[in-house]
């Protein structure tokens, strides 16, 4: 009898013991499963991140120039007021005034243009982490401020919602690509298609209160041109702060 007891005993012991094991790799699978889902999602993660960034950096690759160019006349028509008296030479009466006010007007639109270019395409691909790519997003939300604040005068206050619809004007498509139309077309449309501030940044632009908000913009554009110029072969140079 106590054979059997025994033997009963560990007939249930066993099963006990057959089930605690199960139990516990039932459990060690499932935290398996979950370590090999998260180490899937945080692969899918590192991948979207990576391939975001790729394309961030192909966009950039693709604007680099044209918004470097377009930034650097701009800077260099700024420092040309700022310091060399650009209106007090070739405004007024001068019988190149009017090309001086249209030619600067230019390069502050092209400007805006090639940006809002850049932000179309990148505008989905959230906060890319490339360097680059990051700071020159960056310095591009620097120079906007400047532009929009309330900080300085009012003169040559735009706001971003003018920022960007001075931009629009700006984009044309020529064979399939997106680009900022050339100074002959926009010197034939400014005073029409520009009409909402044609007149009025005509005018400040000539005001010696904007300096102080144009001479932080010619800095922040030195410093954007930089980042586009990785080399520093192109434009190096020729960047000087007002």
């Amino acid at each position: 009898m106590l054979e059997a007891w025994i033997g009963f005993a560990g007939g249930v012991f066993a099963v006990l013991v057959s089930v605690a094991v199960a139990i516990r790799q039932s459990r060690v699978e499932e935290r398996l499963e979950r370590v090999r889902s998260d180490l899937a999602t945080e692969q899918h993660r590192r991948e979207v991140l990576i391939d975001r960034d790729l394309r961030a950096e192909d966009v950039l690759a693709r604007y680099r120039e044209p918004l470097a160019v377009a930034a650097f006349d701009l800077q260099s028509r700024l420092f040309n007021i700022l310091r060399l008296d650009f209106f007090g030479l070739f405004g007024g009466e001068h019988e190149r005034s009017e090309a001086a006010v249209r030619t600067t007007l230019f390069r502050l639109a092209q400007y805006f243009g090639w940006t809002e270019i850049l932000r179309r395409d990148i505008q989905f691909l959230s906060f890319p982490e490339a360097d680059d790519t990051r700071r020159v997003a960056h310095l591009q939300s620097e120079i906007a401020k400047r532009f929009l604040s309330d900080g300085y005068d009012e003169a040559l206050m735009i706001w971003g919602d003018e920022q960007r619809a001075l931009g629009e004007r700006m984009i044309v498509e020529e064979h399939g690509k997106v680009l900022c139309m050339g100074y002959a077309t926009f010197s034939e449309r400014c005073e029409s298609a520009f009409a909402p501030w044609y007149g009025r940044l005509r005018e400040e632009l000539q005001r010696e209160v904007a300096h102080e908000r144009l001479r932080e913009v010619q800095h922040l554009l030195c410093e954007l041109v930089e980042t586009l110029d990785t080399n520093r072969v192109r434009y190096a140079e020729d960047l000087e702060r007002a």
